[in-house]
């Protein structure tokens, strides 16, 4: 049965089978555990203005990994390879905080969006055909909020991982994805969420293929969807929905931006147990990266 993309779920009949077919989704996987590590972020340097609990997150781990020990663990300056790259932003946020062990940037994306820096490599093509645009310089691929929204994930992430492999060199990946809560979240949005189960799914598969480490970074909690819920997903929901008020921005709300940060800053210690988002972490086998991917790190 063909999945609904949540982008463009069509009908309304189609609406209310895509909240079936993402809770069903949920529960599929294995009841394996994923190795969890708990960084604990900062995110204090970070620009937070119109941003969600989950992108503040986001940006927290991007902006407390250690890239100096990657680089060390890599044996070269750090190449990036972006999956699902819009504007390219993550591009010049890379180069930023990891400074003069910034290698290079590309992105693919389907489509170049006009804002998209000239200093950085580009390529228009799906995703599921990004294996033959990965070279072997490549060594940390990324993705920010993308695997949900291509449909054959699995797949995507297999192709990226025998290709790094195959490049006899160290790396790393690092995709940042939402977890099962955010389908109340953000509600018609891509194929999927992903469950403990999906990522313990997706590790077991990749792990009988290829020889390598994974682990995953609960980003957020309880905190942060309340806040998320009820100052942008519920304003959202009835100003644009149902009152068709087009205009209308959640982050012009009376100190709404101050609400996030407050409840961001009880989760800055990725210790939730339900998160609303997750990190990911794909890497070689050669490198140590769960226990030393940025400072101040605890393990489970």
């Amino acid at each position: 049965m063909k999945q609904i993309n949540g982008d463009n779920p069509g009908n309304i009949l189609n609406r209310f089978l895509y909240f079936f077919q993402c809770i069903n989704n949920h529960k599929k996987g294995s009841d394996y555990s994923c190795e969890i590590s708990n960084p604990y972020l900062t995110i204090s340097s970070l620009d937070t203005f119109n941003k969600s609990p989950s992108r503040i997150l986001c940006d927290g781990l991007w902006n407390s990994i250690d890239y100096e020990n990657i680089k060390l663990q890599l044996n070269s300056d750090l190449n990036f390879f972006d999956i699902g790259c819009g504007s390219g932003k993550y591009g010049k946020l890379l180069k930023k905080i990891s400074n003069q062990y910034f290698g290079s940037y590309t992105g693919l994306d389907i489509y170049k969006d006009d804002k998209y820096p000239a200093e950085f490599n580009h390529i228009c093509s799906k995703a599921e055909s990004v294996s033959q645009y990965i070279n072997k310089k490549t060594n940390f691929v990324i993705s920010q909020s993308a695997l949900e929204h291509i449909e054959k994930d699995t797949f995507v992430i297999e192709e990226i991982t025998k290709k790094l492999f195959t490049n006899n060199a160290p790396f790393i990946q690092i995709h940042m994805v939402p977890a099962s809560k955010c389908l109340w979240l953000y509600l018609w949005h891509g194929y999927r969420q992903y469950s403990k189960k999906n990522l313990s799914n997706i590790s077991i598969q990749l792990k009988k293929k290829i020889n390598v480490n994974t682990c995953i970074i609960p980003l957020g909690g309880n905190n942060s969807f309340w806040t998320h819920l009820r100052h942008i997903t519920l304003p959202d929901f009835f100003k644009k929905i149902i009152l068709k008020d087009k205009a209308f921005k959640w982050c012009n709300q009376k100190n709404v931006g101050e609400k996030i940060i407050k409840s961001v800053n009880k989760e800055l210690d990725c210790n939730e147990e339900n998160p609303i988002f997750w990190a990911f972490i794909i890497s070689s086998n050669k490198i140590n990266i769960k226990d030393n991917l940025v400072k101040n790190f605890q393990t489970k």
